[in-house]
């Protein structure tokens, strides 16, 4: 597997061939399950449910399991609703992780590799049919927080999200196919990683 850098802030044009490719119309909604890994926690916290793109700015992250809760990103506002809850409301800016969620995801699904840059620097990497986009923040303050972004996926399907925090937590969303088989408790980095290759 052989890395690709950029120049500058630019992306290469690999790495702006397969944003292109990747394009979906708007609204589009795929299932994913979602597993967090925190050195304040015992075990990965496991989460499903259904990411939903109204397109640039917009987008809806649906828990169905093992709680139902709601978040919705419009523009730089997020709103979360939790089962039983009091409705939270915040900015965007406040939380690294989903402002990068919601940037990588919108740039692949709107084909717009122009929208990644000057926030990211993109490596690509391919390997057979599976291909590797590594997102690098390119401003010092957010990389305090947000360490990388890792998305992995097979011909012109993204099967996974990997978002690396500063504070060495992570998180690894699985989309679509790859994640229609439950997760088992506790399950490792590695094998949720192996599962994001295709290998299991």
């Amino acid at each position: 597997m052989t890395l690709l850098p950029t120049v500058a802030h630019c992306l290469d044009a690999e790495a702006a061939a397969l944003i292109h490719r990747l394009a979906r119309p708007a609204p589009a909604t795929v299932a994913f399950a979602e597993v967090r890994y925190s050195p304040l926690l015992k075990e990965p916290l496991i989460v499903s449910g259904e990411l939903s793109y109204r397109g640039p700015d917009s987008l809806d992250r649906h828990v169905k399991q093992p709680y139902n809760e709601d978040t919705e990103i419009r523009g730089e506002s997020v709103r979360v609703l939790r089962e039983g809850q009091t409705p939270r409301s915040f900015a965007l800016k406040r939380s690294p992780e989903l402002r990068g969620l919601l940037t990588g995801f919108s740039a692949l699904l709107a084909g717009e590799p122009a929208a990644l840059e000057g926030v990211f620097d993109a490596k690509t990497a391919a390997d057979g049919e599976g291909w590797t986009l590594e997102l690098t923040p390119t401003d010092a303050r957010l990389r305090k927080r947000l360490k990388q972004i890792t998305i992995q996926g097979r011909d012109d399907t993204p099967r996974c999200f990997t978002i690396l925090n500063a504070d060495g937590g992570a998180s690894v969303m699985l989309l679509g196919e790859t994640a229609a088989t439950p997760l088992p408790k506790g399950i490792s980095q590695d094998a949720v990683m192996r599962r994001c290759r295709g290998e299991a």
